[in-house]
């Protein structure tokens, strides 16, 4: 089976009348999940994730698998019908992703901030910081960040160990023929691939002992196309 990548803008879940009526078609731990948020973008960010896995679990042939997500070490989630299959999610600001493979996988998009590249020493290794600052100061080198951010971010997800592990202890390189990972030796088990660095947003994924020729579909998903708005405009 391909892996699925899926992103989407989630600005139309702003809508009071279109939340709530969507809200009721994920599972029930989702719809707790994303009511725990104190703040509505939170919420909406929560409910954008559960509709995106929703439908790539329906196109990957697992409809109904996210209904029964379980938690593993350190807090990865997994489905638990369907252990063989992996999957990953994540959201900024109005954009959330979400990938479904048969290999392990780990994603992320990012917004884009002004002035973050100027944090590259903080976090990342010598050449890493080298790449973001051979880029013109200012906007590219922001962009630059956070396309090496969200790229560690994967690695971080995939492995399951998250945050605990800290950007600093591996080293990414941005080749012309692909990213290089170096972490206590060269790592080419990892797969990274960039979706979209445009728009004012970065996102990538990357999968763990994918063959190659595994085909992998990426796909920008419109919620108001595929989700049952109609009911909510009438």
């Amino acid at each position: 089976m391909d892996t699925l990548v899926y992103t989407a803008d989630i600005s139309v879940l702003e809508d009071p009348a279109v939340f709530e009526r969507l809200l009721g078609t994920v599972p029930e731990y989702r719809r707790e999940k994303a009511m725990r948020f104190k703040f509505q973008s939170g919420r909406v960010q929560s409910l954008g994730v559960g509709l995106l896995l929703r439908i790539a679990c329906r196109d990957f042939g697992i409809e109904g698998a996210d209904a029964h997500v379980v938690l593993g070490e350190n807090g990865k989630p997994a489905f638990r019908d369907a252990p063989e299959v992996h999957f990953n999610l994540s959201h900024s600001k109005t954009r959330v992703m979400c990938v479904v493979s048969p290999y392990e996988a780990g994603c992320d998009v990012e917004r884009v901030k002004e002035g973050r590249s100027r944090l590259a020493e903080r976090f990342f290794k010598e050449s890493e910081t080298c790449w973001i600052h051979s880029f013109p100061e200012g906007e590219a080198q922001d962009v630059a960040f956070c396309r090496l951010w969200t790229l560690k971010e994967c690695y971080m997800k995939v492995t399951g160990r998250g945050i605990s592990l800290s950007p600093d202890k591996f080293m990414l390189s941005m080749m012309p023929d692909g990213i290089a990972l170096e972490h206590e030796g060269p790592r080419p088990e990892y797969n990274f691939r960039e979706v979209f660095h445009e728009g004012g947003y970065c996102a990538a994924f990357c999968l763990k002992d994918m063959p190659a020729g595994h085909r992998v579909t990426c796909r920008e998903i419109d919620l108001a196309e595929v989700l049952p708005l109609n009911e909510v405009k009438r």
